[in-house]
């Protein structure tokens, strides 16, 4: 490794070089308004995160040229690939796979050369830096995130609806159907609730902040009987319209004036390019450093079947017009296909594995009726697949069969009891895309209850739906082996989570001292890093290990090494933040994050504070002095993690702004314990936007509680392409108050035992380590609670009576 560093060093100071000198040869004028030292600061920064040669220097040598503060995309887009190149010319392949932090630091590097060419950063990404970052960083199959809805079954069960084969496959394609249609409207709704009510937040209303949960509770997600002539974008806007009359009743006319004014001018001026920049009526086309987005006409698009492992196109429009597939056709189409002899299986799931970087040159070797149908199949944004999944498995193992080869937006599984749905990160998020989720879910439902009242449904002697043969050949098999593959997974789920208790605590938070302010899902991030300094392997995981030595006795002896001391790294957390509430373009604000574990002492603390609660409850005698000593601790443990819980809110609230934020209001708590002020000086005075994402080496994602009508079940999040990060947890709270968590897992170990043939110890491995982070869990929440209600008074009476009259 220190050769690495090394030459890493070499590196930075060539591009450090030739930067100075470029800076150097530019007029003060020319450059931003930074200072000479503000100047060598960037170029020094630069060159380190971007080690990529002279290529720096001649990007800021450019962009100084260009005149005016704004650069045109296509200069942009040139200047990145170009960051890309140099840095893989200048490291080596190790290099570049361990030191180098990806598209997070070009992303970095290029807005910070835009500064130092007095440039406007945020006109060089028109739909937001996390737009941009997605299609370079989460393009691959493993930065798909998937979730799951029982509402379709559950309900037809309910109103005791069958539905034959032929009606369940047409109710999910007229639902697609429908979705394509009306996607813009759907959009427009989601882009115009969030901007009217941020918009109102910037008025005097008092009532504004509260707006956006009270609409999040009342949101229908279907149409209901009271406006049966609206399809349902129109229905949502008109109960969205309802709702913000109900509160803008009161707001002065003046302030009504301003916020109609503002709304007004941003839907005339953001609204298209959100609809633009969001819409899945587009392909993926792989580059070697990042995706193209390519739009196609309404009239193009396609609804991919996928059957038996066979690919069938379904028209999203009836032939020769812009109207929706009739429902009658489709069905009719359904019967045939459902009824046709079967095809040949097709062979591309092993293609969705492939980096994409390395598609572009694998698809030159294909062969051409292979590539011809892969062109095809580019025109469906949705597959839906009849080839049931069983529900019993996690989300990323449900997903791996046939999926398409990642450049579409959406794949729809059935599980025969629930639907679940595989999406783009780069065209979804996690909030958007379990919202549509709901919303194609209950649009499947609605048409499902009306092909159950039509006869049987005859089979069409004509076509209209085409097949896709999709088969490898064995050269084209042989060169999908040898091309560059994701990295391998396994998966697994809990809903061992006791949430009343986590309720409970909170509560018991806010009656002991306002100043403890930690939401669940911070102390599910506090307790992840507990767990990482404290997990240790089951008794039933060890045995299977032991096994492994008689066959493979140096891959078991590895796997316990690795089981047993783990790395007692503290994780680096990457924390997706929403941003679509300010400004939906941007979509996603990066908080990466390390509990301040050591900073706080906080395990010590814990235990400390256990064994004098312990101690106190226990003893007979010298009570008064046992409890004091419990009461200092309590207190000390108390304030530590309300100092957390600051902590993290501070965090949250810088990283939700985007932009620069005062350390001067934090150092105001000059009141707080030494070790809290210490770390709250550690938050940056200015917190870079893609700085966050450069050390996270884990993703916690939380789509948090749904509201009552929801139907969704389970939540599995993307992980983007750096290898660096080895675990991604998705958590989800479904409409009954169950909170089952999702953890996907990259780390080298499962690849070891995929490798040779150990599926079933690569899951139990992560099932182990899950488990063992929700019982953990669930006895850190019974310990704060203990901790948190502990105090003379609540000593049993049994005890009261011992003591003596001195204890007190």
């Amino acid at each position: 490794m220190s050769g690495k560093k090394s030459n890493l060093q070499r590196a930075s100071q060539l591009t450090a070089t030739n930067l100075r000198t470029v800076a150097k040869t530019i007029s003060v004028q020319q450059l931003s308004r930074l200072s000479l030292p503000e100047v060598e600061a960037v170029v020094d920064l630069v060159s380190k995160v971007v080690p990529a040669g002279n290529v720096p220097g001649m990007i800021l040598s450019g962009l100084a040229r260009l005149p005016g503060r704004r650069i045109p995309i296509q200069k942009m887009h040139q200047d990145i690939n170009a960051l890309f190149s140099g840095v893989e010319q200048i490291l080596d392949s190790a290099m570049y796979g361990a030191i180098f932090a990806g598209p997070a630091a070009i992303i970095w590097g290029y807005q910070n050369l835009l500064k130092l060419a007095g440039k406007d950063p945020d006109a060089a990404f028109p739909e937001g830096v996390w737009q941009f970052y997605a299609s370079y960083a989460l393009r691959e199959d493993t930065a798909r995130h998937t979730n799951e809805t029982h509402g379709f079954d559950t309900l037809l069960r309910e109103h005791k609806i069958h539905l034959n084969a032929v009606d369940r496959l047409t109710a999910w394609l007229m639902a697609a159907v429908t979705c394509l249609h009306q996607y813009n409207g759907l959009l427009e709704n989601e882009w115009r609730e969030r901007v009217s009510i941020s918009t109102l937040e910037d008025s005097s209303s008092t009532r504004a902040k509260r707006l956006h949960r009270e609409w999040q509770i009342k949101l229908p997600y279907r149409r209901e009987e009271e406006a049966p002539d609206l399809d349902y974008p129109a229905y949502r806007r008109f109960k969205f319209d309802q709702f913000l009359k109900a509160n803008l009743t009161s707001l002065p006319k003046q302030s009504f004036e301003k916020w109609e004014a503002k709304l007004k001018l941003l839907t005339q001026n953001s609204l298209p390019a959100y609809q633009r920049q969001m819409s899945i009526l587009a392909y993926l086309e792989p580059g070697a450093y990042g995706e193209t987005r390519v739009p196609f006409e309404l009239s193009d698009a396609q609804i991919g079947v996928i059957h038996r492992d066979s690919y069938y196109l379904f028209p999203v429009c009836e032939p020769g017009s812009n109207k929706p597939l009739n429902v009658m056709t489709a069905r009719a189409q359904v019967a045939a296909l459902l009824k046709s002899p079967f095809a040949s299986p097709s062979q591309i799931s092993s293609l969705a594995r492939v980096k994409r970087s390395a598609l572009p040159s694998l698809r030159s070797h294909l062969n051409p009726m292979l590539v011809s149908d892969l062109d095809n199949l580019k025109y469906a944004p949705i597959l839906i697949s009849t080839d049931v999944r069983t529900h019993s498995l996690p989300l990323s193992e449900l997903r791996q069969t046939e999926r398409g080869i990642g450049s579409h937006a959406l794949t729809i599984f059935d599980t025969g009891d629930t639907f679940v749905f595989d999406q783009s990160h780069i065209f979804f998020d996690g909030a958007w895309g379990t919202a549509l989720s709901e919303i194609m879910t209950n649009e499947a439902l609605s048409w499902a209850r009306y092909l159950s009242l039509l006869p049987s449904p005859t089979p069409s002697e004509s076509r209209v739906y085409t097949s896709l043969t999709l088969q490898l050949q064995p050269a084209d098999v042989d060169l999908v082996q040898q091309a560059p593959h994701v990295s391998p997974e396994s998966g697994a789920e809990t809903d061992k989570v006791r949430l009343k208790e986590c309720v409970a605590l909170r509560k018991q938070f806010k009656q002991r001292n306002d100043q403890i302010q930690l939401t669940i899902n911070d102390l599910l991030v506090l307790y992840r890093a507990i767990h990482a300094a404290t997990y240790k392997p089951s008794q039933g995981l060890l045995d299977e290990i032991a096994k492994l030595s008689a066959t493979k006795p140096d891959v078991a002896a590895s796997i316990r090494q690795v089981v047993e001391e783990a790395s007692r790294t503290n994780p680096a957390i990457l924390i997706p933040m929403d941003a679509s509430l300010k400004v939906p373009r941007e979509r996603i604000y990066p908080l990466n994050m390390e509990v301040p574990l050591h900073e706080l002492n906080l395990l010590s603390l814990h235990k400390q504070t256990m064994k004098l609660l312990a101690a106190y409850e226990d003893s007979k005698e010298d009570r008064a002095a046992i409890y004091s000593s419990f009461d200092q601790m309590q207190r000390m443990y108390l304030a530590s993690l309300a100092g957390f819980g600051l902590y993290l809110n501070r965090a949250k609230e810088i990283a939700i702004q985007g932009e620069s934020a005062s350390v001067g209001a934090i150092k105001l708590l000059a009141h707080l314990p030494l070790p809290l002020q210490h770390i709250l000086d550690k938050i940056p005075e200015r917190f870079e936007l893609l700085n966050n994402i450069l050390k996270g080496r884990e993703v916690f994602s939380n789509v948090g509680a749904v509201v009552p009508m929801s139907t969704l079940t389970r939540f599995s999040t993307a992980k983007d392409d750096n290898t660096q990060k080895q675990l991604a947890w998705g958590v989800i709270t479904d409409a009954r108050s169950v909170m089952r968590i999702h953890l996907r897992d990259f780390r080298p170990q499962v690849a070891t035992l995929l490798s040779i043939g150990r599926k079933d110890l690569a899951n139990l491995l992560t099932q182990d380590y899950l488990d063992a982070y929700a019982d953990g869990f669930n006895l850190f929440i019974g310990d704060l609670s203990k901790i948190t209600q502990a105090s003379r008074e609540t000593l049993p009476t049994s005890k009261i009576r011992k003591r003596t009259p001195n204890s007190q």
